[in-house]
Order: structure tokens, then C-alpha cells, then sequence
């Protein structure tokens, strides 16, 4: 359920607030090849200075920050527009799918699945790669066609 609610509620974001879309896609994108290159040696650095904190804590909630966090505070500050009609639907799906794929680990680490969850968690993992590469097209074409609704 708590993969299924996760999907749902972000597409609804997505969807329903219709905002630019596109450049918080590719932040969410470079902050998980950020934390893929340097994360982890940034959480180690940090544990070190906060030795109170689990390292495992420190890593998920840097993760966190870098694919979650500041892509939804990007797309939340961003301009009205962007896609229209059935392209902003699957613009919408396309990015919620990515983050839902993305946080299905530490989703996984924190709270219990349902078979149904962990089955949608394991198929959109394994589609994980093409998935970021339509991504990023989605990305480029609503930056490419970005229409103001102002």
C-alpha cells in the first residue's frame, strides 16, 4: 500500500498543480548521480562530525534531500505551465514513477510492504533505467515547449 499511496499522491502533485515540471526532473536526476558519485563519502564526512546519528540515517535522509526534497521544493517554486493535455499526463506519471522507484529502498527500509506494494516497488525497479531515459526526454520537451500559463 505505502508504494501504491506514494505513486498516487505524487502523480497528483504532479498533475494537479501543473507547474514547470521539467527542470526539477533533471535536478532530481543529478542529485541521484550526486549522491551515486559523492554521497556516500559526504554522509561518512558528516557522521564523523555527528557521531550521535546513525550512519545509515545520515545517508537516507541525504538521499533523500538530494532526490526528493529539493526536486519538489524546485517544481513547487517553479512557474505555472508547461506541458499540455495528454503529454502533461504522462509527463506526470513519468515523474512520480521515477521518484517512486527512487524511494522505494529507503520506503522499504522504514516501513512494512504488502506483496501488491513490493510487487509494483520490484517492476518499476527493474524498469528503473529506461525509465530515468524517458525521463530526461520528458524533461528536455517541456523544457524545449515550456508555455506560461501567467
Amino acid at each position: 500500500m505505502v508504494v501504491i499511496a506514494t505513486l498516487v499522491i505524487l502523480f497528483l502533485i504532479f498533475f494537479l498543480l501543473k507547474h514547470h515540471a521539467g527542470p526539477a526532473h533533471l535536478a532530481m536526476i543529478a542529485g541521484l548521480s550526486v549522491y551515486n558519485m559523492f554521497g556516500v563519502q559526504f554522509a561518512d564526512w558528516l557522521h564523523q562530525n555527528i557521531q550521535n546519528v546513525p550512519p545509515d540515517l545520515i545517508k537516507t535522509i541525504l538521499y533523500l534531500a538530494l532526490i526528493t526534497v529539493f526536486p519538489l521544493l524546485m517544481y513547487l517554486r517553479s512557474r505555472r505551465g508547461g506541458l499540455g493535455g495528454i503529454l502533461r499526463i504522462a509527463e506526470a506519471a513519468i515523474f512520480a514513477a521515477i521518484m517512486t522507484a527512487l524511494l522505494a529502498a529507503p520506503l522499504a527500509k522504514y516501513l512494512p510492504f504488502d506483496t501488491l506494494s513490493g510487487q509494483i516497488a520490484t517492476f518499476i525497479a527493474n524498469i528503473e533505467g529506461p525509465l530515468v531515459l524517458v525521463g530526461i526526454i520528458s524533461a528536455y520537451i517541456d523544457i524545449l515547449f515550456y508555455r506560461s500559463s501567467d
